[in-house]
Parts: C-alpha cells; structure tokens; sequence
C-alpha cells in the first residue's frame, strides 16, 4: 500500500465514523511557527507528515449518538463521550496503521500535556478555517462550528498537502454581532477575544453554561450550528476544564 493509499483508507475510516475535517499538513510547515514544546519533531523525530482529524457541523453528533444507542455501555461507563469515541475511533486507525508497520505517534488535543501540538495553528495552516475576534477558526462554510479532534503524525510523505485559507478574512467585513452578543463584553474589534476575562466570568456566572452568545452570534454557518443536546454536553466540560485550570492557578 503506497502513503497516499493509506491515507485514502485512513479517511475512509474516519468518515464513517463522522469525523468529515481530514487535512495532511507538512511536519516542518508546522514547527517552523511551533513554541519549543510543542513541535511535531519532540513527538517523533524524522517526521515528514501529520494527518489532522476533527468535525464539522451537526452530523457527527448524529452519529455519535447512534453509536451510543448501539453501545449503551458506553454512556454508563464513561463521561467524556467524545474524546472517548475519538479514542475509540483512533483505535481502528492504529490498527490499519500497525498492519501497514508504519511509523507513526498520535496526539490528542484533550492530552493537556507540556508537549500537546497547538491544534489551532494547525487547522490554519491546513485550512481548517482562519482565526476570527472569537478566538477560534472559522470555516468558510462551517463557520466556528468545526472541532479539531486528534492527529496522526508519521515519517511518510504525501503526493499532496493542503493549504491554508489565504483567500478568507471573514471578521473586517462582518458587522460583528459577536461584540454585542457577549454578556462579559469580552470581544472587542481591536483587541479581539480577552480570553481570561471570559474565563473569570464563566466561572463565576452560570450565563454561559449552556453555549456561547457570540459563537452563536457568527453569521458564518449558521445553518451548521450544534444541536442544544451537543451544545450542552460540550460547554459542561469545558467549564469543568477551565474550573479546574483555574483552581490549580
């Protein structure tokens, strides 16, 4: 099996477990613009590749709960449903992978490690999306409603890589409803996303529990927006996440 055959396989693979965002990206693109710790070359020295793995729009949650509805041990045995279906669905991968004695390392955006790859500048150079005032990449067509999964990091090379989105810069001719829509006005056309102060407000509000005003404020994919029922699941563990950063702080 030639490389850019097994990356046809591995996409086959990931598609039909929902994940519909499968980028190759160059290893030396990205530790070019990488912080020390977090280059692919700490994770596997001699990489050539890595293969970006996440979602867009509603459909993966679909999926996923059929999954579950097929696999109810899953959500009596586990809390995490969707970095654990990752795991899950990564696991088929590592199979394919091992079979074909590649050499390859995987990393997880959900590690919270020293040496995790920063998957934001990531989706950027693969053209995942473009940052945006919200702090997050932006899909021309999905808008911000795109999650970026995991990673396959290997020494093989590719016919073909893809890009980033040089042609899109949605946020200077937008009118901005994002701004307004923050209950925390922690989004400002010149200094954009003030992340810390969102942080001390979600947790000391119970405003944002349940989803983000000015995600759902973008114009950009507004017919891909998440289900309530993802919506939700998402923002509890993310505000379980940054409660418990900001306790060790």
């Amino acid at each position: 099996m030639t490389s850019d055959e097994l990356y046809q396989g591995l996409s086959q693979l990931f598609s039909a477990h929902g994940f519909n965002l499968i980028r190759l990206i160059k290893a030396e693109d990205y530790d070019r613009k990488a912080l020390g710790k977090r280059r692919i070359s700490n994770l596997l020295p001699g990489a050539n590749s890595l293969i970006l793995v996440g979602f867009a729009g509603k459909d993966f949650w679909k999926i996923l709960q059929t999954f579950l509805g097929e696999n109810s041990e899953f959500t009596t045995t586990r809390e995490h449903w969707v970095d654990d279906y990752t795991l899950f669905s990564f696991e088929s991968a590592r199979q394919i992978l091992e079979e074909e004695k590649t050499n390859y390392k995987m990393s997880f955006p959900f590690d919270h490690t020293d040496y995790t790859l920063d998957f934001s500048k990531l989706g950027e150079l693969g053209g995942v999306g473009v940052k945006s005032l919200l702090g997050i990449l932006i899909h021309p067509e999905y808008g911000s409603w795109i999650s970026l999964r995991g990673a396959i990091i290997t020494d093989l090379e590719f016919k073909a890589y893809d890009k980033p989105l040089d042609y899109f810069d949605p946020c200077p001719p937008c009118p901005k409803p994002c701004i307004s829509a923050c209950p925390a006005n922690t989004i400002s056309e010149n200094n954009g996303w003030d992340y810390h102060a969102c942080m001390r407000f979600r947790i000391t509000s119970d405003t944002c529990k349940d989803n983000c005003a000015s995600r759902r404020a973008c114009p950009y994919g507004k017919e891909h927006q998440y289900s309530e029922e993802q919506l939700v699941h998402h923002h509890r563990f993310v505000l379980r996440s940054i409660k418990s950063h900001f306790q060790k702080a």
